[in-house]
């Protein structure tokens, strides 16, 4: 068991074991990033277990977790019905019926006229069977008498009344449900004519014998107008609110009910399986954006796990929370606490993309329209315009105040745009004001937490540094006060130029101050620090004073250390002097009778050389600080010569090459020094009683140039460490 947990915790600790380790850590965190997400946006998807069935009593309230509007299917089908039966049945007119019923009324009449005019017919019972064996249809026997007893006459009157009869009803339109209706009120129309009881008897026999539908039924065009009629018809759209009652306990469960419930996914605990399928797609798919993203942009982060881990559970933590406030207010939701975290944790612009993503996942948990997701995606980037337009550190405090007015103005706003109650959308407006503070308040309280956990220096942490009150301070203020000093001049000066070639004005001060750390392990080795004593590098080596001088780095670095620095302090500390040669020592060594056998090497600092523009503004500061202090008489003429000439010997030294200034920024860098260090060492009136304490202390002390050969201008140029007293 131990060996395996000491084999899980190997696959955990040490990312760079294996590059297949790395791929199958990368992939376990995206599984669950992509799990969690899951089950914070599919909370409302998967609801209580509700065992109802129609015409039961409910033992329970039945509330809607959430909005839904869904397709009454039983109404759509009756609305649907209803539009059916309301299409009329396209028929097609025969009028081939109507002549074909002319042709056959002519031949029944011509055939009673035969008979009629027979003499060897003597009987009407002869008649009637010679009419009806030559009929081309069969006729009633009332109809065979009528026609056998009426005379030329009136078989002729009977025949037109038959035709006019007959084009009236064709005329009109006959179809196979009206037959027997038309058949009665033929009789009725024959009665009216006062033909006789023959006449009658024929006109009417006949006329219903040969009344048949000259109406066709067009099959194909009353399908096609029933399909235009129902594409016609909109689905019965049902709506319901959350936190409507759907079932109030004591009432009899209904259909309807039922089938509310199911669209709710509320009935028998049921789970919309295609919902939660599209909310995968649709996490993979956000997921997929803001990894590509980072890897377009930003691919840095990716290489880093610590990062990635960090990230994700900005996101998560973000999402919960949201969750949680989403059950009181849509507008509650602080979703701009990921963004900010985000954005001084990491970056800035990833807070942008950071706070873009967490209103996508909200908008799948919201039911209210685009009201909400606006007023979020705006609080979030303003929020991050406020903090990334502090560049000397930041107050949360006013980021909150900046998110709850943003807050309350796009609530406003969009409330006035969708017309809606003035007094909801003020108590809206209110809700927004106050997420803006939760906001600030989650965001404070969280930071210090994530800042220790992943051991992140941001820019809150770096100005505590810079307070005087700091251990470590207070340290070089009591033991090493001109090196104190010094350090915040040198913080000033670098900070100015900082904000000017685009460093971090926060690490380049708190750089600065802590640069010379080391120095309180020995501080009267260093000229700012010895105050009327000896120099104690007159009694030593060239080459121990050079070991000595050096050793502050190492110093620095391990106090720093001590004191639980951030690295990037540490960096500052190691690098502020590159590999730079102590120039006044080397040559004491060169000056020697053994100078030939002296290594230009043993006397340059270790390095590394600046890797940021931080240190390497740190350098510069210190070195055209240090010579400008040494000039004996200042004016702006000699100041803005020994800080060209600083800047370019570290050029040429090579001391510059491993950061990212440019030429241009070193021209802006030598411009903000040289405003600052004649604003501060510009010529001042020697007053009499200065001049004469001055001539005293060189007729007892000798020239204090010799004491001091940093002071000299001809060694201006070697930087502040070249003095034999090494300020």
């Amino acid at each position: 068991m131990a060996l395996i947990d000491n084999k899980m915790r190997d696959f955990f600790v040490h990312p760079t074991n294996k590059q297949s380790h790395l791929f199958a850590r990368r992939i376990i965190f995206g599984l669950a990033f992509f799990v969690l997400t899951m089950i914070a946006l599919s909370a409302d998807f998967i609801s209580d277990k509700v065992s109802l069935q129609a015409g039961q009593v409910s033992d329970r309230d039945v509330i809607a977790s959430r909005s839904v509007s869904y397709i009454d299917a039983d109404k759509t089908k009756k609305l649907e019905a209803e539009v059916l039966s309301s299409v009329a049945t396209v028929y097609d007119l025969d009028v081939a019926v109507s002549a074909k019923s002319d042709e056959m009324v002519t031949v029944i009449f011509r055939s009673a006229q035969k008979v009629v005019s027979d003499a060897a017919l003597s009987t009407p019972e002869q008649k009637m069977n010679s009419l009806q064996s030559v009929l081309p249809i069969p006729l009633s026997t009332s109809t065979l008498s009528g026609l056998v007893n009426l005379d030329s006459a009136g078989l002729h009157k009977s025949n037109e009344y038959t035709v006019q009869l007959l084009h009236k009803y064709f005329q009109r339109g006959i179809r196979d449900d009206d037959l027997d209706t038309l058949r009665k009120k033929i009789v009725i129309d024959v009665e009216e004519m006062g033909l006789g009881r023959h006449g009658e008897a024929v006109v009417a026999g006949i006329a219903q014998a040969m009344l048949q539908p000259n109406f066709i039924l067009n099959v194909r065009e009353t399908d096609k107008r029933k399909q235009i009629a129902l594409a016609s018809v909109e689905p019965v759209r049902e709506t319901v609110k959350k936190g409507q009652v759907l079932v109030l306990r004591g009432d009899i469960v209904t259909d309807e009910q039922i089938q509310v419930m199911e669209e709710l996914g509320l009935h028998k605990g049921s789970i919309n399986s295609l919902r939660i399928f599209g909310l995968s797609i649709f996490i993979v798919l956000v997921m997929v954006m803001l990894l590509g993203y980072l890897y377009k942009f930003y691919r840095w982060l990716l290489d880093d796990e610590k990062q990635i881990v960090l990230l994700g559970l900005i996101i998560l933590v973000s999402l919960f929370l949201g969750k949680l406030a989403h059950s009181y207010s849509d507008f509650a939701a602080p979703m701009a606490v990921g963004a900010l975290l985000t954005a001084i944790l990491i970056d800035k612009r990833i807070g942008i993309g950071v706070g873009i993503t967490l209103t996508l996942f909200f908008a799948v948990m919201i039911e209210n329209g685009l009201r909400p997701v606006i007023v979020l995606l705006a609080g979030s980037v303003f929020g991050v315009f406020s903090v990334s337009k502090m560049t000397h550190g930041y107050s949360l405090t006013k980021t909150g105040v900046w998110i709850s007015v943003v807050n309350f103005i796009t609530i406003v706003a969009t409330g006035l745009i969708e017309q809606g109650n003035i007094t909801q959308v003020l108590t809206d407006g209110v809700i927004g004001a106050l997420n803006g503070i939760a906001v600030a308040v989650l965001t404070i309280g969280m930071l210090p937490y994530l800042e220790n956990t992943f051991n992140i220096t941001t820019s809150i942490k770096l100005l505590e540094l810079t307070k005087p009150n700091h251990p470590l301070l207070q340290r070089l203020l009591l033991d090493a006060p001109g090196t104190y000093h010094h350090s915040v001049f040198v913080g000033n000066l670098a900070e100015t130029a900082a904000d000017y070639v685009g460093a971090n004005p926060i690490v380049v001060r708190v750089g600065a101050f802590y640069h010379d750390i080391g120095k309180i392990k020995r501080p009267y080795f260093f000229i700012e620090n010895q105050v009327d004593a000896e120099n104690p590098h007159d009694k030593i080596s060239p080459s121990l004073s050079t070991l000595i001088v050096t050793s502050h780095l190492k110093d620095g670095v391990d106090l720093c250390r001590d004191y639980k620095l951030p690295q990037v302090i540490l960096d500052v500390v190691q690098q502020h002097h590159g590999t730079t040669l102590v120039s006044y020592f080397y040559k004491r060594a060169t000056e020697n009778e053994h100078g030939e056998c002296v290594i230009e090497a043993d006397f340059r600092y270790e390095g590394p050389r600046p890797q940021s523009k931080e240190a390497a503004l740190v350098m510069l500061a210190d070195s055209c600080e240090a010579a400008v202090r040494s000039i004996s008489r200042p004016n702006a003429n000699r100041i803005e010569a020994t800080v060209r000439k600083i800047i370019r010997e570290r050029l040429h030294d090579g001391q510059l090459d491993e950061c990212d200034l440019t030429l241009r920024d070193l021209t802006v860098i030598g411009d903000v020094f040289i405003r600052i260090l004649s604003g501060m060492f510009h010529p001042r009136i020697e007053y009499p009683e200065a001049i004469k304490e001055l001539e005293r202390r060189k007729a007892k002390n000798g020239n204090s140039n010799k004491q001091c050969p940093g002071k000299d201008d001809s060694n201006a140029g070697n930087g502040k460490d070249v003095a034999c007293s090494v300020k």
